[in-house]
């Protein structure tokens, strides 16, 4: 069950910081997050990547010391500190105990069950001043996270496109079968797997791409990767004409594209048979 919430709604959001959020919780990022984080704790992009994520980069990593009722923190929390990167903190952070959902253009704020997530966790909120949600959102600075998810939507949907093109527009879909194969375990297989799957150098072009814009400025960021993608499938796959590097190149686009899809806290399996359908693998 889901409560669907109104920005006008009142409820007892003012944070207790006891940390009991900071464990047990699923806490996915996009690269952009990804990029922040890094750069909070200051290493490089691949380097918290391997060290702090899983899932090939999308899901941080909660297997910390237990804590609130014996479940494990996430890796960034300290329990003499707190957040160890509150300012970089990802969406998922910023929203909690509320989620977000998208569908097309309509935006609903939410939060799990029919009682407040927080007089579970944290019931002494009940003592500390109520907000709206739009106020307790705006506090929260989510705007920019929101704007880069919803980005990374799109730019998912570029890259499936992408795999889409190079089977379909070559005339591979009549003359060649292996592309329904490694599409077959591209769609079937876990974030992992699907990293391994991609062509040398695109993992890290998905999830940790090498861009010179600060990560302080989402759209220019976000927007700036998007184009190193483009430009990467133009240079790479444009002039490919043998069905074994084309089959190989578009599931590498369409890895790429679940593996955002997953970043974003989407439903892979739902969206995979969708675009199983659509090319009838």
């Amino acid at each position: 069950m889901r409560t669907v919430l109104a920005p006008d709604t009142v409820l007892p959001l003012t944070c207790t910081r006891s940390g009991t959020c900071c464990h047990g919780k699923d806490i996915r990022i996009t690269p952009w997050e990804l990029a922040r984080l890094a750069q909070a704790r200051g290493v490089g992009a691949t380097v918290f990547r391997a060290a702090h994520t899983r899932d090939a980069g999308t899901r941080l990593r909660v297997e910390g010391p237990a804590g609130w009722r014996g479940q494990p923190a996430c890796g960034q929390y300290d329990a003499a500190r707190g957040c160890t990167v509150h300012a970089a903190r990802p969406l998922a952070c910023r929203l909690y105990p509320l989620g977000r959902e998208r569908q097309g253009d309509q935006v609903r704020i939410i939060h799990e069950g029919g009682a407040f997530p927080c007089l579970d966790g944290c019931p002494e909120v009940r003592d500390l001043p109520a907000m709206t949600v739009a106020d307790y959102l705006a506090g929260q600075g989510i705007e920019p996270f929101a704007a880069a998810r919803d980005a990374y939507l799109e730019l998912a949907q570029d890259l499936a496109e992408a795999a889409f093109v190079l089977i379909f527009d070559s005339g591979m879909d009549v003359h060649g079968e292996g592309w329904k194969r490694n599409w077959h375990t591209v769609l079937h297989a876990d974030a992992d797997a699907r990293a391994a799957q991609m062509l040398p150098g695109w993992h890290d072009l998905v999830t940790c791409p090498a861009i010179a814009e600060d990560p302080s400025d989402a759209n220019a960021w976000v927007s700036a990767h998007g184009l190193l993608l483009q430009e990467k499938s133009q240079e790479g796959f444009a002039a490919l004409r043998h069905p074994v590097q084309l089959a190989a190149a578009s599931a590498t686009m369409l890895a790429g594209a679940l593996l955002v899809i997953h970043a974003v806290g989407g439903d892979t399996a739902e969206v995979g048979r969708r675009w199983a359908a659509r090319a009838g693998v």
